[in-house]
């Protein structure tokens, strides 16, 4: 059994893209074989392929993810390395 090579997220916009204008004047029928087709090309779910396809392909930023808040204080920090140092 070959190994196949698998599309990177660019390929696949990329490759979505394309297709979208195909899909969005298809016929019913027609778009049932254009989803069958993407299914086997991408290897994504059929649900997926079809939000893909009603929203946008566009990539967006991600959003910076919030961290914990500080814990020490700049005094706190100077009283600690001063302890260390001694």
């Amino acid at each position: 059994m070959p190994n196949e090579e698998k599309m990177t997220i660019d390929e696949r916009r990329k490759y979505l893209r394309l297709i979208k204008k195909r899909y969005l004047k298809a016929s019913k029928f027609e778009r049932g074989r254009l989803l069958d087709e993407m299914e086997a090309i991408t290897g994504l779910h059929r649900k997926s392929l079809i939000r893909l396809m009603s929203g946008s392909l566009e990539t967006r930023p991600r959003h910076k993810q919030g961290g914990r808040a500080g814990f020490h204080s700049p005094a706190t920090i100077e009283k600690s390395l001063w302890d260390f140092l001694g």
